[in-house]
């Protein structure tokens, strides 16, 4: 598993087909259709990511947002919608948003899979093994294992 993913969207379609493709990728989702669900859910469990409509029922998503914010500083955020108004998109970028994604008829559903694989394992596997190789021999073992 990649990673798991708290999908917040109210859109029956959508959500299910963006679900589907996620999980075809091995990323574990879970999805909401509302606001008080999604802060709910927050303070059960730990998401690696939140993809967040912000047409919601009963709450903006604006509103999800600030109070993910108070559950968890650093999760990060995708704002998956077609609603674009100047205000609201300068506070969500203050409240630490890390990708605007579009799903109008023209989004690219495959291009929405990507951009979360990205954000949940940025480093390709020749990257971590470059990494890992750079590293000096020893560099994890602890040096007070013998006091204990």
């Amino acid at each position: 598993m990649i990673g798991t993913v708290m999908l917040v969207e109210d859109e029956i379609k959508t959500a299910d087909m963006l679900k589907q493709a996620l999980e075809s990728e091995d990323i574990e989702v879970l999805w909401v259709r509302d606001g008080r669900s999604a802060l709910q859910e927050m303070k059960k469990g730990r998401f690696d990511l939140i993809i967040l409509d912000l047409k919601l029922p009963e709450m903006t998503g604006d509103e999800v947002l600030e109070g993910i914010r108070k559950i968890d500083t650093y999760v990060s955020v995708i704002v998956y919608t077609n609603y674009q108004n100047p205000p609201v998109m300068q506070k969500l970028i203050n409240l630490g948003v890390e990708r605007y994604i579009s799903k109008g008829a023209d989004a690219n559903l495959w291009d929405t899979v990507n951009t979360v694989k990205s954000l949940l394992d940025p480093f390709t596997q020749d990257e971590k093994d470059e990494l890992l190789g750079s590293l000096s021999q020893g560099a994890f073992v602890n040096p007070h294992k013998d006091d204990e």
